[in-house]
């Protein structure tokens, strides 16, 4: 084959490549796009925000490293949505923008382990009809939460993958923000970790960047862990009120049947 006639055949195959790839990225920001449209269409005019909604949002007016109820991140974002008016607009499009933002870590997650686009499609409609529409209606900690720990999936599925070392730190911070809106992100890390200590890639733990992303994590949430012990660590008596108050009108068998048709229905 002549040189030309090789560069010729090169120049067309990226091109095709490069077609495809921006093929998908319109239909992934479709998608995305449709999901926050609809996060809007279900809410009805008549209704007023939820209560939590009030109380994330007056955390903006005081800004500190925790809450009694919940970590610092959600009160970040509401200093944004005050900066921008306190307008209804903006407290629904933040959790909506997560939700969307969720579609496509698991766009990313179906590409590493080589789904082609109507699985990605698939994908994506199923998060997109499924029960995180109610979630992503309201602002409250609930919807980044699920893109954090989607995110940190990702981040994971990408270092396994790849097996390199920036993905580890990725996952660190992806870990750490989430630590920083809701703390129960210690279940899927805990998760995590057993796992990875089953299977034959936890010779992938023994790293140098394994420490160093860990150190990472823990400078994250540093803040947060010291205003908690400054504070005589309210979380403990949070949840201590909640188990008085709440928990104990609920049964763990009544529990986990809530669990099975709250993602039924």
């Amino acid at each position: 084959m002549k040189p030309m006639q090789l560069h010729a055949n090169i120049n067309m195959k990226w091109q095709a490549i490069y077609k495809h790839r921006n093929g998908e990225w319109m239909i992934l920001g479709t998608l995305m796009a449709f999901k926050v449209f609809l996060q809007y269409l279900l809410i009805h005019p008549s209704f007023d925000l939820h209560r939590d909604e009030y109380l994330h949002l007056d955390q903006a007016d005081h800004l500190a490293w925790g809450f009694i109820s919940v970590p610092p991140l959600t009160s970040w974002v509401a200093l944004i949505i005050k900066a921008l008016g306190n307008d209804v607009f903006w407290v629904k499009f933040f959790p909506a923008l997560f939700g969307a933002l969720t579609i496509l870590f698991v766009w990313k997650i179906v590409e590493e382990l080589k789904g082609g686009l109507f699985a990605k499609i698939i994908s994506a409609l199923a998060i997109i009809f499924s029960v995180i529409l109610r979630i992503n209606i309201l602002f409250q900690p609930n919807s980044f939460e699920v893109m954090s720990w989607t995110a940190s999936y990702y981040f994971l599925v990408r270092y396994l993958g790849r097996q390199k070392s920036r993905d580890l730190y990725l996952l660190a911070i992806s870990l750490g923000l989430g630590f920083l809106n809701k703390y129960n992100v210690l279940f899927p890390m805990a998760g995590i970790g057993l796992a990875w200590l089953i299977f034959p890639e936890r010779k992938l733990l023994f790293t140098k960047h394994l420490v160093g992303s860990a150190f990472l994590f823990l400078l994250v949430i540093l803040p947060n862990l010291v205003w908690q012990i400054n504070n005589g660590i309210p979380f403990i008596h949070h949840m201590q009120e909640l188990s008085r108050t709440q928990l104990e009108n609920m049964s763990r068998a009544g529990f986990l049947k809530e669990q099975l048709l709250f993602f039924s229905f």
